[in-house]
């Protein structure tokens, strides 16, 4: 199985996971509940997903959460080391 896109999305995917667990719900309830292709869901929980800001208010809507609790102790470590776009040759010349 491929790792999670960074740290930040094994832990979110992490704290999903767990919370689904603790209210014994399967994914396919939690996805049905927030409007999620149950795939796309199941990929958030793997670490594998992007979700939108929307799609993270409906999750933590439907598992009982504030969006917060979802959201909480990031930091720029957990996120994936930027890919080296334009912007960041730009930004990288101008330091």
């Amino acid at each position: 199985m491929p790792e999670p896109s960074s740290e930040a999305s094994r832990i979110l995917g992490d704290r999903l996971r767990r919370r689904r667990r603790q209210l014994s719900l399967n994914q396919e309830a939690v996805a049905h509940r927030a409007g999620l292709n149950v795939s796309n869901y199941a990929r958030i929980e793997r670490g594998h997903g992007n979700p939108t800001f929307h799609t993270l208010i409906r999750l933590a809507a439907v598992l009982g959460l504030e969006p917060g609790e979802l959201m909480s102790g990031f930091s720029a470590e957990h996120l994936p080391e930027p890919r080296d776009g334009p912007e960041t040759v730009l930004i990288r010349r101008l330091r």
